[in-house]
């Protein structure tokens, strides 16, 4: 969920009425607005927020203890281990609930892989009888993999927990508020494409730049992302090599995997054929990047054993199709001459279009009307069909479920469409989706056709006024409509 829709959960957990110490988890990608908004909170509650560095076990004790002896108003304090340590953090609860917030655990459960069972046995039911208060302990980080550890399988912490809470980067419609209160369409849409939704992105690492127009666009690009001094240049590298889970294995492997994804191997044979392994070689990588938070697995909404992949977010499309095959061209030439001259048209086949599709899907899955679906959108992503002997991809199929364990190959096909940005939509489009709709066979014999655009040919209007099965996605419907 985004930061608006996180910080309701964290108050309700923070308010709540038990009579003990609870535990939370918050974790998510870097730059969110994670600790942003655990500090904001811990501060309005006079709770206690500390944020953990890299290094030894002893010198987080040691930070932690001093610290906490500022947070008191008693002057330094020591602690002896991180039993000692749980034990002071949770009799800051003993008279109100209180917000008591560890930001970048992994870096404490680095240093001592350990601390998750001292915490657990802290809010084991013994413990709780010896330490009474109601101290609302948050754990947050930013390694993905390592934080929903905590709480699966036979994890110490497993159960302990009464908030997991994921956080995501805003959607575009949030993003596109991050520009003005009223933005340009088709400029929301090419900012997003290059940062998506990081509040961080739109923030400190543009140095609160963002295109003031259309026109500005070129400008800012330039500067602020291609450049190599731009902060956003290196970010994608800085990413992956915090994350625990991905920085001791196989780095250079990981980064082709995304490469190869942000190129058009969507698949795992596709990525394996590009990068000559075979699919169980590959297989590893590509799920420790799952787990990481960088990389998507869709299934196939009707047909099965088909899984795609995409990059979790727009930049990292962005840095793997436009930055990192170009990065040579960067010390020798000017960016805005780059840009303008070679990459633009690079940007709109390679990261544009894409995540144009997928704000397509995004806008099915969270906004459109069951009418304009013709049913419940149970299942959303992209397929593909046989049509004349040719396989046709599909950028969006919907699929129904008369029956919940109801195979993909017998699903229901509520709509089908195609998502083309920076293009004119004329018949051809509509045609060709009839024609799809025609091969899938008689369960998609009612489907809706979606044809997402920034613009329509008046002859395809035309026929869309005067047919019930036609819904036509502009901008304008994208960003505000249903």
């Amino acid at each position: 969920m985004d930061p608006t829709a996180a910080r309701q959960h964290v108050e309700t957990f923070l308010q709540s009425g038990l009579d003990h110490p609870t535990l939370g988890l918050v974790y998510g990608r870097r730059r969110i607005g994670k600790s942003t908004l655990l500090e904001q909170l811990s501060r309005e509650r006079a709770g206690f927020y500390w944020e953990a560095t890299r290094g030894e076990s002893a010198v987080h004790l040691a930070r932690l203890a001093q610290a906490l002896g500022e947070h008191l108003g008693v002057g330094p304090l020591s602690l002896e281990s991180w039993e000692d340590a749980a034990h002071r953090l949770l009799r800051l609860g003993e008279r109100r609930p209180l917000p008591v917030v560890l930001d970048e655990f992994g870096y404490l459960l680095e240093a001592d892989p350990t601390l998750d069972s001292v915490l657990a046995a802290a809010f084991g039911p013994g413990a709780r009888r010896l330490s009474p208060g109601q101290a609302r302990v948050i754990l947050c980080g930013s390694a993905i993999a390592l934080m929903r550890a905590l709480t699966t399988g036979a994890a110490p912490l497993r159960g302990r927990a009464g908030m997991e809470l994921v956080m995501q980067p805003f959607d575009y419609r949030a993003a596109a508020r991050q520009l003005t209160a009223d933005p340009a369409l088709e400029l929301a849409v090419r900012v997003y494409a290059v940062i998506g939704g990081v509040i961080g992105y739109y923030t400190d690492m543009v140095d609160h730049d963002l295109p003031a127009s259309l026109p500005d666009f070129d400008r800012w690009i330039a500067t602020r992302v291609l450049s190599p001094a731009a902060t956003l240049h290196h970010e994608a590298m800085t990413l992956l090599a915090e994350d625990p889970t991905l920085a001791t294995a196989s780095p250079t492997l990981h980064h082709s995997v995304l490469g190869a994804i942000a190129n058009g191997s969507i698949t795992a044979g596709k990525i394996a054929n590009r990068l000559r392994r075979s699919v169980s070689n590959l297989d590893p990588a590509l799920k420790r990047l799952v787990a990481a938070g960088f990389v998507l697995r869709h299934d196939d909404p009707i047909r099965a054993q088909r899984p795609t992949y995409a990059l979790a977010d727009p930049f990292l499309q962005f840095h793997y199709a436009i930055l990192e095959p170009h990065r040579s061209l960067f010390r020798d030439r000017s960016p805005r001459d780059l840009w303008v001259q070679r990459l633009a048209a690079a940007f709109d086949s390679r990261v544009r279009g894409p995540v144009f599709e997928e704000m397509a899907r995004s806008w099915v899955r969270r906004y459109a009307a069951q009418t304009t679906l013709g049913g419940p959108a149970h299942y959303v992503g992209r397929s593909s069909t046989t049509v004349e002997g040719t396989e046709r991809e599909l950028d969006l199929v919907v699929a129904g479920a008369d029956e919940a364990a109801l195979p993909p190959a017998d699903r229901p096909v509520l709509a089908l469409g195609e998502a083309k940005a920076g293009e004119t939509v004329g018949v051809s489009r509509l045609r060709a989706l009839e024609q799809a709709r025609a091969a899938i066979g008689p369960r998609a014999g009612d489907a809706r056709i979606l044809l997402f655009a920034t613009a329509f040919t008046a002859e395809l209007s035309s026929a869309a006024a005067h047919r019930t099965d036609i819904e036509l996605v502009d901008l304008e419907r994208l960003y505000h409509g249903e």
